[in-house]
């Protein structure tokens, strides 16, 4: 592995966070407003006057709120810079991580000496402006991809699994959640108390940080327990459980080498650390998926990190796992081998579901709060996870606040991407037909909390896999939610162009 000089070593000087809660109609916020915020707020930081005017590279996280024309434009004008290098993304939310693992790449190189990394959501003015005019509110725009875009541009589902309805994210983690029920054999009614004692444990500190959406802390029995003012979102998660996206909240960071931080005379007990970054996915389309309860790609994200930064994991003291619903930090907690009983908190923002999930962004709120603690406690160090999509991307960095005597350049993603791109999983056919077995299953719910619909994941006898749907039966759907589905035989025949599970 390349070492480099220290003098070019990557560093963090600056951060900045906003969170605007206001239910005022004259004082909704555009994320352009909120970025903006966030970024004076991180020049601030730094102690230096007009850093902002200095920056050579500017990177933008995909915005969902509303479709700009040309985001980076409409930035770089409002706050009046001319960068060489800008970058903007499509939708994944490994952006902030990937970007300040690339930024630090280009550092080290000569190709950028100060980096701005910046994004922001203004889901929550967006639908107080709806009601205030009476019009439709759209919690976000779905937007357009192009070419010049940085970043992954992969479509995240085929047409085959959007056919079957699996087309949000709510639609799809459920699948993942329960899978994960299964291979730990954990009851219906344990998997239930111990999602309510897991994310319990995160609304506990997201009720610690000024920056989180919401300050109230909630119990376990109000997390797990169903009703009206919690209802199901989609088996088995409740409303609570699930990641919130309708808030204002923008978060930015500035990155520079150590030589050129002290030219700027930023104090010194501002800087941390890039020690070390990883980069890798998974087999892309979930209906290609080994198994749903594992994430091979993610492990390998994080060695390699750990291994640039020449730490353990039992040196990293500090965690911030990606949240947007239970099962993904889950998951990765367990491809990463943190028993369930480490004593590390899995968040240092207090996750999606309490700390607040603005769009793509929400790792940048978590690498400014390590970078936070990281300031308080110089002999510690921190992971940062973020992911894209349905665990199908992730981004891993290692930071401190303390630089390593021999830093080391990255290890390119590419060297070892190649071996993650030869796994398999089992084969998939359209049109099913014969005896076959539940592998995993989702339910969809209305906004009451009653179920609509179900999707299902299932094996032949032969092994393949497909995907169905079982009849729309309120009897069914409650047998799939008071019991263990997972494993249930039947058979499966293709009827009006869709294969159906029938018990």
């Amino acid at each position: 592995m390349t070492a480099y000089s220290h003098e070019k070593r990557p560093v963090i000087i600056s951060i900045g966070q906003c969170v605007h809660r206001s239910a005022d109609p004259a004082e909704i916020k555009t994320p352009m407003e909120l970025i903006e915020m966030a970024v004076r707020t991180a020049e601030a930081d730094s102690h230096v006057k007009a850093l902002v005017q200095q920056v050579d590279t500017l990177c933008l996280v995909n915005i969902l709120t509303r479709q700009y024309d040309d985001p980076l434009s409409e930035l770089t004008a409002r706050i009046n810079i001319k960068p060489k290098h800008q970058s903007y993304t499509w939708v994944g939310a490994t952006a902030p991580q990937w970007f300040v693992n690339q930024t630090a790449e280009n550092i080290i190189s000569g190709k950028a000496r100060i980096g701005l990394i910046c994004g922001g959501e203004a889901i929550h003015s967006k639908k107080i402006e709806a009601k205030t005019k009476g019009s439709v509110f759209q919690q976000w725009d779905f937007p357009p991809k192009k070419p010049w875009m940085a970043g992954d541009l992969r479509d995240p589902l085929t047409g085959l699994e959007m056919k079957y309805g699996l087309i949000l994210p709510i639609h799809v983690y459920p699948l993942f959640e329960n899978a994960l029920r299964y291979h730990e054999s954990l009851s219906i009614e344990k998997h239930r108390k111990e999602l309510g004692e897991f994310c319990a444990a995160f609304s506990s500190i997201a009720s610690e940080n000024p920056y989180a959406w919401f300050k109230n802390r909630k119990s376990s029995d109000q997390i797990a327990t169903a009703g009206s003012s919690n209802p199901m979102a989609a088996f088995p998660y409740t409303r609570s459980m699930c990641s919130i996206m309708q808030v204002d909240q923008a978060a930015a960071l500035f990155m520079t080498d150590e030589q050129t931080a002290m030219e700027l005379g930023v104090p010194r007990e501002k800087w941390v650390y890039l020690l070390g970054g990883g980069d890798a996915s998974d087999l892309w389309h979930i209906s290609e998926r080994i198994n749903f309860f594992s994430s091979p790609s993610v492990k390998v994200a994080a060695d390699k990190a750990m291994e640039q930064a020449d730490v353990s994991l039992q040196e990293i003291d500090y965690l911030d796992l990606y949240s947007c619903f239970p099962c993904a930090t889950r998951v990765v907690r367990d491809m990463l081998e943190i028993a369930k009983n480490d004593p590390r908190a899995l968040t240092v923002t207090g996750a999606m579901p309490y700390f607040g999930g603005p769009g793509n962004n929400y790792s940048m709120h978590a690498i400014c709060k390590m970078v936070e603690m990281l300031r308080q406690d110089k002999d510690k160090i921190g992971l940062v996870h973020s992911l894209s999509w349905f665990i199908s991307k992730h981004s891993v960095g290692i930071y401190a606040s303390q630089g390593k005597d021999r830093p080391r350049r990255q290890i390119p993603p590419e060297s070892y991407q190649s071996e993650l791109n030869k796994l398999k999983g089992p084969p998939f056919i359209e049109d099913a037909s014969g005896n076959a077995v539940v592998e995993t299953y989702t339910l969809f719910h209305d906004r009451s909390g009653q179920p609509i619909d179900a999707v299902i994941i299932g094996r032949l006898d032969n092994g393949t896999r497909f995907l169905a749907k079982p009849e729309r039966d309120k009897d069914i759907f409650a047998a799939m939610m008071q019991n263990e589905f997972i494993g249930t035989q039947a058979k499966v025949r293709s009827k009006d162009g869709f294969n159906m599970f029938l018990f």
